[in-house]
């Protein structure tokens, strides 16, 4: 009998004393270290805020505007008025809305002292009866201090060129240009008007700082809307004389993000100045990430559906070799398998089977078709490899790790579908006293999946439709 052991079978009975009982501590354990940051990139955001505001009363202001130049009739001695003729009259100011355009039409007559011959050559006065049609358009737009503003109405716009009434005769240009701008006295009052009676800024203000007040739409999960700008989508008149009104669909661009956690910290930022419409993607688009906790994969993996634990490994029959516990945890931005074995060695002075714990690592990849995420690179760290090929005879680690590559699958797909029909829910509500949120989630698709500190955590995109109802 030879009393020499070989050197493999002198490491490998310290091997199996070693592993015989609970060790409390792996030499084999692969150290907790902080995972990478992942920073969120979404795009900004389109949320449509649909307005109507009322223009002021066109009969109303016919009435005021004919009021006023009746007025300035009566005072001004010297006023264009009184110069155009002894007797005027006009008929009712006409007003006609063409598009997104007010015009103003006025028919003024008047009658002139004219001094002619008449057939015995004498000088006689006779009253010469003249008909001027004075017309001053403009549009209806918003102005950047958020108000309605009919620029063209201005009195002062008659000297830049704007909306003169044309005319090919030379003697009746100038009566025209005088009925213009006393028709223009009467507009340059209405644009006055619709500036005082449609200044939204404070309203628009009370949106803005209301939408960057975060909302706790579940427990823990926070949206929070960082706005950035304002500008005028489409907008039309609506022409009716004794209510018109201008629909307008404004543009807020926002980041909009879904928060896991305590309420966020925010800072206020200060309302801008209206901007005309930029272009971009309509609609709303918010990058989040779908958090899931070690302790919920763990507990999936030891699920007795999953067929991981107690299982004997294919091939391994000669040595009973199964997976005694699986646990997950993260170091480095890799997840790490803890996996528990028990086997029967070749020599074995204890009744009970032989148990070491093995650690492998590996990076979480997300398959959109199967919406699960799997770790195809999973393989022993380097401390359990090498451990492992000097138990080569004895266990299969190529077997183990085939298996726990297969077997170690988190199905995301319910998550998704529940995430949806949550953020449905929860993204349709009231946001401060006068604000309704009004939202619907298109499409919600997991980019990629990663390792922190928390668990595994998948980036989720979530693209949609959003408006804002506002009630004043």
């Amino acid at each position: 009998m030879n009393l020499f052991l070989k050197p493999n079978w002198i490491l490998f009975i310290g091997t199996a004393l070693s592993c015989v009982g609970c060790a409390t501590t792996s030499p084999l354990l692969v150290p907790v270290r902080p995972s990478p940051v992942h920073t969120l990139a979404s795009p900004q955001a389109r949320l449509r805020i649909p307005l109507v505001v009322s223009l002021p009363s066109v009969k109303k202001m016919e009435e005021h505007i004919s009021d006023f130049v009746k007025e300035d009739l009566k005072k001004e001695e010297e006023s264009l008025a009184k110069k155009l003729g002894t007797e005027v009259r006009w008929d009712p100011l006409d007003w006609k809305f063409e598009k997104n355009k007010l015009a103003a039409h006025m028919h003024v007559h008047y009658k002139n002292k004219k001094l002619s011959e008449n057939s015995v050559g004498e000088t006689a006065e006779r009253k010469v009866e003249k008909e001027i049609h004075s017309k001053v358009a403009s549009a209806i737009q918003w102005s950047k201090d958020w108000h309605l503003e009919a620029p063209d109405f201005e009195e002062t716009a008659i000297e830049k060129g704007k909306n003169h009434s044309p005319t090919n005769a030379q003697t009746l240009e100038t009566d025209a240009r005088k009925s213009e701008k006393l028709l223009r006295k009467g507009t340059d009052k209405y644009n006055e008007s619709l500036k005082k009676t449609t200044d939204i800024k404070e309203k628009i203000k009370e949106i803005w700082d209301q939408i960057q007040e975060p909302v706790e739409m579940s427990k823990d999960i926070w949206l929070q809307v960082f706005p950035d700008s304002f500008s005028v989508g489409s907008y039309r008149i609506i022409p009716d004389l004794t209510n018109p009104r201008m629909e307008t669909e404004f543009e807020l661009y926002a980041q909009p993000n879904v928060i896991f956690g305590g309420k966020p910290r925010w800072v206020k930022v200060e309302l801008p100045p209206l901007k005309d419409l930029k272009k971009g993607a309509e609609g709303f688009h918010i990058v989040t990430n779908l958090k899931i906790k070690f302790d919920e994969v763990n507990k999936l993996l030891t699920d007795p559906k999953t067929g991981i634990i107690n299982k004997t490994l294919p091939g391994s029959e000669d040595h009973d070799i199964e997976l005694t516990g699986v646990r997950i945890y993260g170091s480095g931005g890799k997840i790490v398998v803890e996996a528990g074995v028990d086997y029967s060695p070749i020599l074995n002075l204890s009744d009970k089977p032989a148990h070491l714990t093995v650690y492998l690592l590996g990076t979480p990849t997300y398959h959109e078709k199967t919406q699960v995420i799997d770790f195809p690179d999973m393989d022993f760290d380097i401390k359990s490899s090498d451990f492992l090929v000097q138990m080569v005879d004895f266990i299969d680690g190529d077997g183990m790790r085939d298996q726990l590559r297969k077997d170690a699958v988190i199905p995301v797909g319910k998550n998704l579908d529940k995430l949806k029909q949550e953020l449905n829910q929860m993204l349709n509500r009231p946001i401060g006293k006068h604000i309704v949120l009004k939202t619907t989630v298109t499409s919600l698709k997991m980019q990629e999946a990663f390792v922190t500190d928390y668990g595994i955590e998948g980036r989720v995109a979530m693209d949609g439709d959003a408006s804002v109802n506002v009630t004043w």
